[in-house]
């Protein structure tokens, strides 16, 4: 749940879930004269839709954090470490059942999580040192593995499973999840308030077979647009719409107390545009 200020007495909330939506709608119009268009495309599309499915399960019944306020993903002391890999467990497991290319790179993304992204999102915490981390680390690998072996035995997927394929997916699903952060962690869009998150430089943005890839600049104009350089997508601008929920700021006394306002909370829909320079 990303938790920015809403106005002088009120917190909006956005979930994981919803966050995720707008990594998908990124990816599936990924693509251009400059860009090309993600291979094999609803399987990538759909991890970027689905990479945080697992929120799911915490957000039906969100907890709050050590000062009774509602717990943002990155900040306010953070979710326990082993209830973020339970709910990530399920996560892969939904996806792959629907999708096993997709699992793969979900599962590539979550596991990221907790090594900066194997290096491709340095601003990341690295959190192999907390105890369960390297554990699960270790079951991924081995299931990546065992879906790599039957991915390339596989027609609908074997062109699609090679290395430089598959690292190339997994940095386009990287990129569509930091640039959906941050433009779900900003409101209004061009509020400095937010210090943790992405940057508005995003590296390793893949853009073509034979091609180095780019270093994205989200450049924010006003409270609702932004210019992205150089431009990834198929159509320009594009609109990118996602649902909040408004709460008091406050602390509350029980998780009960907290729930009242959350599931009766007024939900919101933001709005913003990307568009090239």
């Amino acid at each position: 749940m990303m938790v920015n200020r809403y106005d002088a007495s009120h917190l909006l909330l956005v979930l994981q879930v919803d966050h995720s939506r707008v990594a998908g709608l990124l990816a599936a119009h990924w693509g251009n004269a400059t860009f090309a268009r993600p291979q094999p495309y609803a399987s990538v599309v759909v991890a970027a839709q689905e990479h945080d499915s697992g929120w799911w399960d915490w957000e039906i019944k969100p907890t709050l954090n050590a000062q009774g306020y509602p717990m943002d993903y990155i900040t306010g002391g953070g979710l326990d470490r082993a209830v973020h890999l339970a709910f990530d467990r399920h996560g892969i497991t939904r996806v792959l059942e629907q999708d096993p290319y997709a699992g793969l790179l979900v599962s590539m993304h979550l596991a990221g999580l907790n090594t900066q992204g194997f290096g491709v999102v340095p601003h990341m915490t690295n959190r192999q040192h907390i105890p369960g981390v390297q554990e699960f680390l270790d079951e991924q690998e081995a299931l990546r593995a065992g879906l790599l072996a039957e991915l390339r035995q596989s027609p609908e997927h074997a062109d699609f499973a090679t290395d430089e394929r598959i690292w190339t997916n997994y940095r386009l699903l990287e990129i569509c999840d930091q640039l959906a952060q941050y433009i779900c962690n900003h409101y209004p869009l061009n509020s400095t308030e937010r210090r943790n998150g992405p940057p508005n430089q995003l590296r390793f943005a893949p853009v073509a077979p034979g091609r180095d890839d780019a270093t994205l600049a989200v450049d924010v104009q006003d409270e609702r647009s932004a210019i992205l350089a150089p431009y990834p997508f198929d159509v320009d601008p594009l609109e990118i719409a996602f649902p909040a929920r408004v709460v008091p700021d406050r602390p509350y006394a029980s998780q009960d107390e907290f729930l009242r306002d959350y599931y009766a909370a007024p939900r919101v829909t933001i709005t913003y545009t990307l568009r090239a320079a």
